[in-house]
Formats: structure tokens, C-alpha cells, sequence
């Protein structure tokens, strides 16, 4: 009899307690899953500890449902990544590592960091924007041990153990090296599929996760930069008609890229564009958010990413060679003032 991968729960190590880390630890703890999670401050992970992760906002569609508007939970365990750095006593025992940190985070040495958390016969899957991650993590981990996810998941994080889950969405799921699938590796696939499914997130799992990498990864390099220059939510790059062609030439350049590459784009990408600065119009970027606060952006992996790759192939990308220039002089200001 075939085994069945609903039957028995997950023990997963989620790296990195932001809005989206600390949803999913939420989400998956209140499913009865066995749940470790690392902060990267001893500070927010004592506040775990000690009361637990709020859960508010978007219960109809979590493991947790009912008439409550918020919920607290305690994940299993709770380490910041310091502790976790010396000898605690703590196994790298994880079934399943979710990455949920920003690309900005992974440096060698937390790479190497990552694979030692990952039991033998474990999977790494990667929740980052952009691209380049997987280099940098794959000179740690093999790559068929690693899976990359994109989720349009909302969540809002609005202190360091309070989360809020803003908005329902899709996840998709599949191997970095999706060639030759093991037996194992389709078995891990389903039961973490089936999983998250019981934890309330809608989740497919995909044989063309590259190409859906690249889907979000245009629609990130056409929003994100423009919004970080500008100042501005998701909502008024459509509402100020002078950014139209700005917005589709960014756009246009890069589906040339992927193109060139044989990177399968989706037809209605343009509208999908346009929709996620409608359904988020109210909305801070990421990369705007970074800025405001003065953090490195992930410029890098995402404007940087596709110019790292057009010059590989010699494909030129001027539009996005000049917001990445925008950009990084924004940072270089904070740089300047802090030296």
C-alpha cells in the first residue's frame, strides 16, 4: 500500500519571522504542525516566547478558523538566529526548512548556516523575490534537496510577534531541478502540498516553477523601483499617465530577456501587472518601505538580477540600467552620512 501524505504532520524549521514567516508559522502551528522558528533578534524572539504570535485578519482561510478576530499561538520553539549560532543543544532535525528571509540576508555564511539546518533526507524551500539566491545557497545545499515557492499571500506584520494576514492568494511549489524527480522528491512535494493545504493557504505545485519565478520577478522589476523612486503606493503608478510608457518599456525590455533565455512568459503578464497595482493600490512596496527606513533594498536581486543576466547574453536593458542607477544613488546617500 502506498503511504499517504496526509497522514502524519511535518516538523518545519521557518528561517525568518517577518510578516510572511510569521504567518505561515501561525497558520501551520494552529494546524497542529510541529513548528521551529527562527528570528534574527533575540529581542522579537523573547516576545514570542513569552506571549506567543498574534494572529489577526484573514481567519476565514486559516487552519485556525472561527469567529475569533485574533488568535494567539506558540509555535513549538522559538531561537533568534544567534542562539542557534552556538551549541544549544537544538538538532538540525527540520523535515522541511521554509527561507523566509530577504535576499539582502543570504551571505555566505548564512547559507552555510541554512544547510546545517536541514536534516539528510530534508528540503530548503525558498519563499525570496528575485533571482541569485540560489547560487548563493546552492554551494551549500544540492540543489535537488532544494524547492523555490512563490506565494501572492498577504500578510502585514505590525509588531514583532503580532501578524496580520491581509489578503488570501495562490502559492506554487516545485523543484529547482525538476529533471529526473525521484520518487521521494514527488512524495515530499505532495505531502508538503497537502499540508499547507490543511493549514488553509491554496497551494499547486509546479514542473515550470522557473517560469513562475520570472512571472513575479517582471511584475516586481516594473512596481518595485518605480515606487522607491517616486515615493509613491502601487496605485499611483496608474494613476499618473506620464509613467505609462516608463512602466511599459521596464516591462517590455524584460519579457526580450526572458524571452531570449526561453523563459516561458505568461500572455496576460501586462494585465496582471496593471491588476496588482489596482488590488494594492493602498500599498507600500517592499523596496519603498526599505527606503523609507533607510534598509538595503533588494534592488540587487531583482533590477540587479535581470541586469546580471542581460549581460551574460548581451542583451541590453537601458530603462532598467537607469532606475537600478536611481535606486542604489538612494542608497548611496545613506551610506555617504553614515560614514
Amino acid at each position: 500500500m502506498g503511504r499517504s501524505w496526509g497522514e502524519k504532520r511535518m516538523r518545519v524549521e521557518i528561517i525568518g519571522a517577518g510578516a510572511l514567516g510569521m504567518m505561515i508559522a501561525a497558520s501551520l502551528t494552529g494546524a497542529g504542525h510541529e513548528v521551529r522558528l527562527v528570528t534574527r533578534t533575540l529581542e522579537q524572539a523573547d516576545a514570542i516566547r513569552s506571549k506567543g504570535l498574534l494572529l489577526s485578519g484573514g481567519m476565514e482561510c486559516s487552519a485556525v478558523a472561527g469567529d475569533e478576530e485574533q488568535v494567539t499561538l506558540y509555535p513549538s520553539a522559538v531561537y533568534a538566529y544567534d542562539e542557534l549560532q552556538q551549541d544549544n543543544g537544538c538538532e538540525a532535525d527540520a523535515e522541511c526548512v521554509l527561507l523566509m528571509v530577504k535576499q539582502t540576508a543570504i551571505t555566505d555564511a548564512f547559507a552555510a548556516f541554512v544547510g546545517g539546518r536541514i536534516r539528510a533526507d530534508g528540503r530548503l524551500v525558498c519563499f525570496q523575490n528575485g533571482i541569485g539566491h540560489t547560487e548563493a545557497l546552492s554551494r551549500f545545499i544540492p540543489a535537488s534537496r532544494m524547492l523555490l515557492a512563490v506565494t501572492t499571500e498577504g500578510a502585514l506584520r505590525h509588531s514583532l510577534r503580532h501578524v496580520e494576514h491581509t489578503g488570501r492568494g495562490l502559492t506554487w511549489i516545485g523543484a529547482l531541478a525538476p529533471d529526473s524527480p525521484t520518487a521521494e522528491d514527488n512524495f515530499f512535494q505532495k505531502k508538503l502540498q497537502s499540508q499547507l493545504q490543511n493549514a488553509g493557504f491554496a497551494v499547486s505545485l509546479s514542473n515550470q516553477i522557473t517560469s513562475k519565478v520570472w512571472n513575479k520577478l517582471l511584475i516586481n522589476a516594473v512596481i518595485n523601483p518605480l515606487t522607491a523612486v517616486l515615493q509613491v503606493t502601487n496605485g499611483a503608478l496608474i494613476e499618473l499617465p506620464a509613467l505609462s510608457p516608463l512602466m511599459r518599456s521596464l516591462y517590455e525590455e524584460a519579457c526580450g530577456l526572458a524571452d531570449k533565455l526561453g523563459i516561458p512568459i505568461a500572455p496576460d503578464l501586462w494585465e496582471q501587472v496593471l491588476e496588482v497595482c489596482r488590488l494594492t493600490a493602498n500599498n507600500r512596496s517592499s523596496m519603498l518601505q526599505d527606503v523609507q527606513s533607510r534598509r538595503r533594498t533588494e534592488l540587487d536581486s531583482i533590477t540587479g538580477g535581470l541586469l546580471v543576466k542581460a549581460r551574460e547574453t548581451g542583451y541590453k536593458l537601458p530603462t532598467h540600467e537607469a532606475v537600478y542607477a536611481l535606486v542604489r544613488s538612494i542608497e548611496q546617500q545613506w551610506e555617504t552620512q553614515n560614514s
